[in-house]
């Protein structure tokens, strides 16, 4: 009997954890659009891939993305926005920036790392 509370207990918890963590991915960085300066409802957005040096630096990004977003901006192609290092591609760190309309979304889709710097101000 025991074996089967362990069983279920575990799977829950797995199940929890696993809803948890897809929700912080989807949820957009910003309440404001880049491009026309409208609130925006998260149902259009565009995932931007950021790359890091390291583990740690995608955590300090993971923690406040619209903090750090104009830093990411600013970075040197190839250069982690924290260190200056080369990144590395397995150190990434995925921001969803909301906007207000389809044409919003295309232009934000066409150069992400423009608006970036928008959502620190949003």
């Amino acid at each position: 009997m025991k074996l089967i509370y362990s069983i279920l207990f575990a799977a829950v918890a797995a199940f929890t954890f696993t809803g948890t963590v897809s929700a912080d991915e989807s949820k957009p960085t910003n309440d404001v659009c880049p491009v026309k300066g409208k609130d925006v409802d998260g149902s259009k957005a565009v995932e931007y891939t950021a790359t890091f040096c390291c583990g740690k630096c995608v955590a300090k990004f993971e923690k406040d993305p619209a903090k750090y977003a104009e830093k990411l901006a600013e970075a040197e192609e190839g250069k982690c926005a924290f260190s200056g290092k080369d990144v590395d591609p397995d150190a990434t760190a995925t921001v969803s920036i909301a906007v207000c309309c389809g044409g919003c979304k295309k232009k934000v889709a066409e150069d992400p790392v423009k608006y970036l710097g928008e959502l620190s101000d949003s």
